[in-house]
């Protein structure tokens, strides 16, 4: 969902010697934020028939999956989870078995790779491959998609992260990732406790050659890290809550429980659809930019049915339906002309030429990173 092109709705607990994060779909727990979307699985035969997708919330919505079923002949169980560290958290506690496609957010790609996590990709099984943007694939090739010669992750949609606010509540449009950071909305204020809010607070801070330098070794990241951390703890009284799913962002957005937040692009878009004073904006110092894709985990076993998936999504009408009702832009060549012109409009508003050279795109995120972030992350929480 997330969220470009990109990289991750992404960090929320250590990916290595780590456990299954609070919300995690493998827990059970009540604090559950993926609804799953079950089919009965009788005999053998059927479970063959059955595509077990892992995937963000929002990426399988019912319109979809009732066309696939029919097209396709497959029956679809979908289980949803709520960040990059528990789809990890989950394929390692079942040996990368019981699910057949997931899909992650590219630039996660090689940390998953490290503990064994995905298969090679055969692209000659996804004739729907031809559909999508040349420059898309490129970009994912160099976000972490491709591994000594092999392809491990496809791109599928991307997705900014900048600030969304609510017009009536906030006079003017914010035009920097500080806005949210500034004490008049004290109270009023949410964004993620992930290493999202610490990469847009040190872009505002003009810190680290615009952030690239905590991509290159901890001996750079930390120094940088340190300065960040210290000044969200020093604004932390500011901070409503800290939100982790799209339900629980669009909640505090539409009851105006808060004013600004720092969220994906497709949340402020959905909410000012449904008749909420809410947009969303590109702050100066770029919007923190992602991409989103598709993997096959080691030990899947319905690869027809994987591979089904991904051809089916790669149909710019099935691609365009995506966006309709995520309010997340797809990699397909084409499905902008099946698009609701008040969709486009809504990117237009938000993007502007220059906004769009102004990306800010995620770097690749290997265990030595995540483990590091999660520390920081950790301490920002218990803070």
């Amino acid at each position: 969902m997330s969220e470009s092109i990109y990289g991750s709705r992404f960090l929320e607990a250590k990916l290595s010697r780590r456990t299954v994060l609070k919300a995690g779909v493998a827990a059970g727990a009540a604090a559950v934020l993926g609804r799953h979307l079950l089919w009965p699985e009788g005999t053998t035969a059927q479970a063959a028939k059955t595509l077990n997708l892992f995937t963000w919330e929002g990426y399988a919505p019912t319109s979809i999956i009732q066309k696939f079923e029919k097209q396709t002949g497959f029956k679809a169980k979908v289980t949803f989870y709520a960040s990059n560290g528990e789809l990890i958290s989950k394929l390692r506690a079942t040996k990368a078995t019981g699910f057949d496609l997931v899909q992650p957010s590219v630039t996660l790609i090689p940390a998953a790779l490290d503990f064994g996590l995905y298969q090679p990709i055969d692209e000659k099984k996804i004739s729907n491959f031809r559909n999508v943007i040349p420059s898309m694939v490129k970009a994912s090739e160099e976000l972490g998609g491709m591994s000594k010669g092999k392809r491990y992750g496809l791109p599928f949609d991307w997705g900014t992260e900048g600030i969304s606010y609510n017009t009536k509540r906030v006079a003017k449009r914010p035009k920097s990732f500080g806005a949210v950071h500034q004490d008049e909305f004290a109270g009023r204020v949410t964004y993620r406790a992930t290493f999202h809010v610490f990469v847009s607070t040190g872009l505002w801070m003009g810190l680290g050659n615009r952030m690239r330098d905590v991509y290159v070794s901890e001996a750079k990241a930390r120094p940088i890290l340190d300065k960040i951390l210290a000044f969200l703890i020093s604004k932390k009284k500011n901070v409503k809550t800290y939100w982790s799913t799209a339900a629980e962002i669009e909640k505090l957005l539409s009851t105006e429980e808060v004013w600004i937040a720092e969220t994906w692009d497709g949340t402020g878009w959905k909410l000012d659809r449904a008749g909420n004073p809410i947009k969303f904006t590109a702050p100066n110092e770029g919007a923190m930019t992602w991409m989103d894709g598709f993997a096959i985990p080691k030990g899947a076993k319905n690869l027809d049915a994987a591979y089904a998936w991904i051809n089916f999504m790669y149909d710019p009408r099935n691609s365009a339906t995506f966006t309709k009702e995520s309010a997340y832009f797809t990699a397909v060549e084409g499905a902008a002309a099946h698009l609701e012109p008040a969709i486009k409009k809504q990117y237009e508003a938000s993007f502007s030429p220059k906004d769009i050279r102004n990306l800010w795109w995620y770097g690749i995120e290997h265990t030595w990173w995540l483990d590091m972030f999660a520390g920081y992350v950790d301490r920002l929480k218990a803070a």
